[in-house]
Protein backbone atom coordinates (compact mmCIF):
# COMPACT_ATOMS: atom_id res chain seq x y z
CA UNK A 1 0.00 0.00 0.00
CA UNK A 2 1.52 3.44 -0.26
CA UNK A 3 2.77 4.51 2.43
CA UNK A 4 2.72 8.25 1.91
CA UNK A 5 -0.83 8.02 1.88
CA UNK A 6 -1.20 6.75 5.52
CA UNK A 7 1.85 9.12 6.68
CA UNK A 8 -0.74 11.90 5.36
CA UNK A 9 -3.54 10.64 7.80
CA UNK A 10 -1.86 10.03 10.63
CA UNK A 11 -1.00 13.10 10.50
CA UNK A 12 -4.61 14.52 9.58
CA UNK A 13 -5.96 12.74 12.91
CA UNK A 14 -3.75 13.74 15.28
CA UNK A 15 -4.15 17.23 14.29
CA UNK A 16 -8.00 16.49 14.29
CA UNK A 17 -7.27 14.80 18.11
CA UNK A 18 -6.07 18.24 18.92
CA UNK A 19 -8.54 20.66 17.38
CA UNK A 20 -11.76 18.65 18.21
CA UNK A 21 -10.72 17.15 21.47
CA UNK A 22 -12.78 17.69 23.45
CA UNK A 23 -16.40 17.11 21.21
CA UNK A 24 -14.52 13.71 20.49
CA UNK A 25 -14.29 12.70 23.81
CA UNK A 26 -18.27 13.34 24.54
CA UNK A 27 -19.32 10.77 21.66
CA UNK A 28 -18.58 7.52 20.48
CA UNK A 29 -20.09 7.97 16.69
CA UNK A 30 -18.08 11.41 16.34
CA UNK A 31 -15.09 9.50 17.41
CA UNK A 32 -15.87 6.48 14.80
CA UNK A 33 -16.91 8.78 12.13
CA UNK A 34 -13.62 11.14 12.33
CA UNK A 35 -11.30 8.93 13.51
CA UNK A 36 -11.73 5.26 13.47
CA UNK A 37 -13.22 4.50 10.05
CA UNK A 38 -10.93 7.17 7.74
CA UNK A 39 -7.77 4.40 9.49
CA UNK A 40 -10.20 1.79 8.62
CA UNK A 41 -10.35 2.73 4.68
CA UNK A 42 -6.62 3.78 4.66
CA UNK A 43 -5.75 0.27 5.72
CA UNK A 44 -8.11 -1.46 3.11
CA UNK A 45 -11.21 -2.05 4.89
CA UNK A 46 -13.52 0.13 2.83
CA UNK A 47 -16.17 0.78 5.26
CA UNK A 48 -19.16 1.07 2.70
CA UNK A 49 -18.89 -2.08 1.38
CA UNK A 50 -20.72 -4.81 3.45
CA UNK A 51 -18.69 -7.51 1.74
CA UNK A 52 -15.46 -5.78 3.83
CA UNK A 53 -17.11 -4.43 6.95
CA UNK A 54 -20.54 -4.73 8.95
CA UNK A 55 -21.00 -2.56 11.36
CA UNK A 56 -23.26 -3.30 14.96
CA UNK A 57 -22.40 -7.19 13.95
CA UNK A 58 -24.41 -9.85 15.76
CA UNK A 59 -22.32 -11.90 17.15
CA UNK A 60 -23.08 -15.00 19.71
CA UNK A 61 -21.71 -13.44 22.37
CA UNK A 62 -23.74 -9.69 22.03
CA UNK A 63 -23.21 -6.86 19.06
CA UNK A 64 -19.72 -5.84 17.91
CA UNK A 65 -19.19 -2.34 16.97
CA UNK A 66 -17.47 -3.35 13.12
CA UNK A 67 -17.09 -7.09 12.05
CA UNK A 68 -13.99 -7.63 9.40
CA UNK A 69 -15.27 -9.52 6.89
CA UNK A 70 -13.35 -12.25 4.41
CA UNK A 71 -15.12 -14.68 1.97
CA UNK A 72 -18.39 -13.79 3.76
CA UNK A 73 -16.87 -14.63 7.24
CA UNK A 74 -15.50 -12.47 10.41
CA UNK A 75 -11.96 -12.10 11.05
CA UNK A 76 -11.73 -8.64 13.05
CA UNK A 77 -14.41 -7.58 15.47
CA UNK A 78 -13.28 -4.21 16.13
CA UNK A 79 -14.65 -2.31 19.16
CA UNK A 80 -15.15 1.21 19.71
CA UNK A 81 -14.74 3.85 22.42
CA UNK A 82 -14.98 7.61 22.59
CA UNK A 83 -11.42 9.16 22.23
CA UNK A 84 -9.94 8.73 26.11
CA UNK A 85 -12.41 6.36 27.48
CA UNK A 86 -10.79 3.33 29.15
CA UNK A 87 -10.14 0.27 26.81
CA UNK A 88 -10.35 -2.13 29.41
CA UNK A 89 -13.82 -2.46 29.74
CA UNK A 90 -14.23 -2.94 26.14
CA UNK A 91 -11.85 -5.87 26.57
CA UNK A 92 -13.78 -8.96 28.02
CA UNK A 93 -16.51 -7.69 25.80
CA UNK A 94 -14.75 -7.56 22.55
CA UNK A 95 -12.74 -11.42 23.36
CA UNK A 96 -16.73 -12.75 24.19
CA UNK A 97 -17.46 -11.46 20.70
CA UNK A 98 -14.45 -12.97 19.24
CA UNK A 99 -14.77 -16.65 20.61
CA UNK A 100 -18.39 -17.15 21.15
CA UNK A 101 -20.24 -19.25 18.86
CA UNK A 102 -19.60 -21.14 16.09
CA UNK A 103 -20.00 -19.29 12.27
CA UNK A 104 -19.64 -15.77 13.86
CA UNK A 105 -16.18 -16.46 15.71
CA UNK A 106 -13.18 -14.05 14.39
CA UNK A 107 -9.81 -14.86 15.53
CA UNK A 108 -8.43 -11.38 15.94
CA UNK A 109 -9.99 -8.59 17.78
CA UNK A 110 -8.94 -4.92 18.16
CA UNK A 111 -10.34 -2.34 20.67
CA UNK A 112 -9.96 1.16 20.27
CA UNK A 113 -10.85 5.30 21.27
CA UNK A 114 -9.86 6.37 17.62
CA UNK A 115 -6.16 7.05 18.82
CA UNK A 116 -4.87 3.96 21.11
CA UNK A 117 -5.55 0.98 19.28
CA UNK A 118 -4.71 -2.54 21.02
CA UNK A 119 -4.99 -5.75 18.57
CA UNK A 120 -5.25 -8.95 20.17
CA UNK A 121 -5.00 -12.98 18.75
CA UNK A 122 -7.53 -15.14 20.20
CA UNK A 123 -6.17 -18.48 19.22
CA UNK A 124 -3.11 -17.93 21.47
CA UNK A 125 -3.35 -18.24 25.02
CA UNK A 126 -4.55 -15.43 27.42
CA UNK A 127 -1.06 -14.33 28.25
CA UNK A 128 0.00 -14.05 24.56
CA UNK A 129 -2.92 -12.79 23.19
CA UNK A 130 -1.61 -9.44 22.64
CA UNK A 131 -0.09 -8.81 19.24
CA UNK A 132 0.65 -4.76 19.23
CA UNK A 133 -0.61 -1.53 20.39
CA UNK A 134 -0.19 2.20 19.43
CA UNK A 135 -1.14 5.72 20.36
CA UNK A 136 -1.40 8.09 17.11
CA UNK A 137 -0.27 10.61 19.88
CA UNK A 138 1.80 9.06 21.97
CA UNK A 139 4.66 8.11 19.13
CA UNK A 140 5.53 9.70 15.86
CA UNK A 141 3.75 9.68 12.75
CA UNK A 142 6.23 7.00 10.85
CA UNK A 143 6.26 4.78 14.15
CA UNK A 144 2.36 4.89 14.50
CA UNK A 145 2.08 4.00 11.27
CA UNK A 146 4.43 1.09 11.27
CA UNK A 147 2.35 0.13 13.59
CA UNK A 148 -0.88 0.99 11.97
CA UNK A 149 -0.17 -1.97 9.35
CA UNK A 150 -1.06 -4.82 11.87
CA UNK A 151 -4.64 -3.64 10.27
CA UNK A 152 -3.53 -3.68 7.00
CA UNK A 153 -6.13 -5.90 5.25
CA UNK A 154 -4.16 -8.28 3.29
CA UNK A 155 -2.49 -9.22 6.46
CA UNK A 156 -5.65 -10.09 8.78
CA UNK A 157 -7.30 -12.14 5.66
CA UNK A 158 -3.62 -13.65 5.43
CA UNK A 159 -3.61 -14.46 8.91
CA UNK A 160 -0.41 -12.44 9.32
CA UNK A 161 -1.40 -10.16 11.52
CA UNK A 162 1.76 -8.51 12.98
CA UNK A 163 3.57 -5.42 14.97
CA UNK A 164 5.29 -3.41 12.79
CA UNK A 165 9.18 -3.25 12.31
CA UNK A 166 11.72 -0.70 12.33
CA UNK A 167 11.68 1.82 9.40
CA UNK A 168 14.51 0.78 7.02
CA UNK A 169 17.85 2.63 6.64
CA UNK A 170 18.42 5.50 4.81
CA UNK A 171 14.63 6.97 5.50
CA UNK A 172 14.15 10.12 7.12
CA UNK A 173 13.21 10.38 10.75
CA UNK A 174 9.56 11.86 9.36
CA UNK A 175 8.78 9.46 6.69
CA UNK A 176 7.23 6.14 7.58
CA UNK A 177 9.48 2.99 6.91
CA UNK A 178 8.78 -0.49 4.90
CA UNK A 179 7.87 -3.59 6.96
CA UNK A 180 10.27 -6.33 6.11
CA UNK A 181 8.53 -8.72 4.47
CA UNK A 182 8.22 -12.14 5.93
CA UNK A 183 10.50 -14.36 3.51
CA UNK A 184 7.80 -16.03 0.63
CA UNK A 185 6.30 -19.50 1.70
CA UNK A 186 6.65 -22.50 -0.74
CA UNK A 187 3.00 -22.98 -1.16
CA UNK A 188 1.73 -26.18 0.29
CA UNK A 189 1.00 -29.54 -2.13
CA UNK A 190 -2.60 -29.01 -4.24
CA UNK A 191 -2.68 -25.59 -5.22
CA UNK A 192 -3.53 -25.06 -8.83
CA UNK A 193 -2.54 -21.82 -10.61
CA UNK A 194 -5.02 -19.86 -12.65
CA UNK A 195 -2.54 -19.87 -15.74
CA UNK A 196 -4.09 -23.71 -15.99
CA UNK A 197 -7.25 -24.10 -14.37
CA UNK A 198 -9.67 -24.95 -16.65
CA UNK A 199 -13.09 -25.78 -14.68
CA UNK A 200 -15.59 -27.74 -15.83
CA UNK A 201 -19.05 -26.03 -15.69
CA UNK A 202 -20.76 -28.65 -13.39
CA UNK A 203 -23.44 -28.88 -10.23
CA UNK A 204 -21.50 -31.97 -9.48
CA UNK A 205 -18.02 -30.27 -9.33
CA UNK A 206 -16.95 -28.20 -6.08
CA UNK A 207 -15.80 -24.91 -5.75
CA UNK A 208 -12.45 -23.92 -4.95
CA UNK A 209 -12.21 -23.53 -0.70
CA UNK A 210 -8.47 -20.79 -1.02
CA UNK A 211 -7.22 -18.91 -2.91
CA UNK A 212 -3.10 -17.83 -2.88
CA UNK A 213 -2.23 -14.23 -4.01
CA UNK A 214 0.92 -13.61 -5.31
CA UNK A 215 2.36 -11.73 -2.10
CA UNK A 216 1.44 -15.28 0.07
CA UNK A 217 -1.78 -14.57 1.32
CA UNK A 218 -4.65 -16.31 1.45
CA UNK A 219 -8.49 -16.22 1.58
CA UNK A 220 -11.48 -18.71 2.37
CA UNK A 221 -13.68 -18.62 -0.75
CA UNK A 222 -16.79 -20.58 -1.25
CA UNK A 223 -18.23 -20.30 -5.30
CA UNK A 224 -16.62 -19.46 -8.09
CA UNK A 225 -17.09 -15.67 -8.17
CA UNK A 226 -15.18 -15.04 -5.11
CA UNK A 227 -12.28 -16.05 -6.92
CA UNK A 228 -12.27 -13.35 -9.37
CA UNK A 229 -13.88 -10.96 -6.94
CA UNK A 230 -10.74 -11.63 -4.21
CA UNK A 231 -8.48 -11.37 -7.50
CA UNK A 232 -9.46 -8.12 -8.40
CA UNK A 233 -9.52 -6.44 -4.82
CA UNK A 234 -6.01 -7.88 -4.35
CA UNK A 235 -4.91 -6.30 -7.59
CA UNK A 236 -6.72 -2.69 -6.83
CA UNK A 237 -5.52 -2.66 -2.95
CA UNK A 238 -1.85 -3.24 -4.40
CA UNK A 239 -2.30 -0.48 -6.77
CA UNK A 240 -2.11 -3.17 -10.19
CA UNK A 241 -5.71 -2.26 -11.50
CA UNK A 242 -7.94 0.79 -10.92
CA UNK A 243 -11.13 3.00 -13.05
CA UNK A 244 -8.74 3.89 -15.61
CA UNK A 245 -7.51 0.22 -16.48
CA UNK A 246 -11.78 0.00 -17.83
CA UNK A 247 -13.28 -1.29 -19.16
CA UNK A 248 -11.70 -4.57 -20.20
CA UNK A 249 -13.33 -6.76 -22.60
CA UNK A 250 -13.86 -10.15 -23.45
CA UNK A 251 -14.73 -9.71 -27.20
CA UNK A 252 -17.09 -7.80 -27.63
CA UNK A 253 -18.77 -7.89 -23.95
CA UNK A 254 -17.58 -5.49 -20.73
CA UNK A 255 -16.69 -7.85 -18.10
CA UNK A 256 -15.08 -4.75 -15.62
CA UNK A 257 -16.27 -1.57 -16.16
CA UNK A 258 -16.73 1.39 -13.97
CA UNK A 259 -20.63 1.42 -14.23
CA UNK A 260 -22.54 -1.78 -14.51
CA UNK A 261 -23.87 -1.57 -18.37
CA UNK A 262 -22.68 -3.02 -21.51
CA UNK A 263 -21.21 -1.27 -24.95
CA UNK A 264 -24.81 -0.56 -25.59
CA UNK A 265 -25.88 1.16 -22.43
CA UNK A 266 -28.24 -2.11 -21.00
CA UNK A 267 -27.70 -2.61 -17.67
CA UNK A 268 -25.79 -5.84 -16.04
CA UNK A 269 -28.61 -8.06 -14.95
CA UNK A 270 -25.88 -9.96 -12.60
CA UNK A 271 -22.85 -8.21 -11.42
CA UNK A 272 -20.36 -7.39 -8.49
CA UNK A 273 -19.44 -4.54 -7.46
CA UNK A 274 -15.46 -4.41 -6.23
CA UNK A 275 -14.23 -1.28 -4.57
CA UNK A 276 -16.24 0.97 -7.07
CA UNK A 277 -15.48 -1.58 -10.01
CA UNK A 278 -18.39 -3.74 -11.57
CA UNK A 279 -17.14 -7.42 -12.44
CA UNK A 280 -20.13 -9.37 -14.77
CA UNK A 281 -21.15 -12.21 -12.95
CA UNK A 282 -23.27 -13.60 -16.19
CA UNK A 283 -20.76 -16.62 -16.82
CA UNK A 284 -20.10 -20.09 -15.81
CA UNK A 285 -16.83 -21.22 -13.69
CA UNK A 286 -14.91 -22.10 -16.95
CA UNK A 287 -16.05 -18.19 -18.64
CA UNK A 288 -15.24 -16.44 -14.95
CA UNK A 289 -12.18 -17.67 -14.75
CA UNK A 290 -10.83 -17.23 -18.90
CA UNK A 291 -12.33 -13.74 -17.78
CA UNK A 292 -10.44 -13.45 -14.42
CA UNK A 293 -6.89 -14.17 -16.80
CA UNK A 294 -7.58 -11.22 -19.30
CA UNK A 295 -7.91 -8.83 -16.13
CA UNK A 296 -4.83 -9.84 -14.31
CA UNK A 297 -3.04 -9.92 -17.68
CA UNK A 298 -4.54 -6.19 -18.36
CA UNK A 299 -3.17 -5.31 -15.04
CA UNK A 300 0.37 -6.62 -16.03
CA UNK A 301 0.49 -9.28 -13.72
CA UNK A 302 1.15 -13.14 -14.12
CA UNK A 303 -1.66 -15.27 -13.93
CA UNK A 304 0.00 -18.27 -13.04
CA UNK A 305 0.94 -16.40 -9.42
CA UNK A 306 -2.29 -16.51 -8.68
CA UNK A 307 -3.65 -20.37 -7.13
CA UNK A 308 -6.72 -22.11 -6.17
CA UNK A 309 -6.93 -25.08 -4.31
CA UNK A 310 -9.93 -27.08 -3.56
CA UNK A 311 -11.74 -29.03 -0.33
Amino acid sequence: MPMEGLLSLVERLRERIDSHGAALRGSEALTRYALIDPMLRELGWDTSDPEMVIPEYSSGGGRADYALLSAGKPVMMVEAKKLDESLQSALNQAINYSISGTGNKARYFSVTDGANWVMYDTSKPPAEMLITSFDLKGTSAAEACLQALSLWRPSVTSGRVQAGKAPVVGLPDDSPGTPEPPPPEPPEPGWEPLSTLKPVPSRENPSPSEILLPDNSRASIRKWIDVSVTAIRWLMENNHLNAAHCPIKSGKSYILTNCPTFPGGKPMQYYKEINSLYLSAYYNSRNQIRNLRLIIEHAEQDPAQFKVRFP
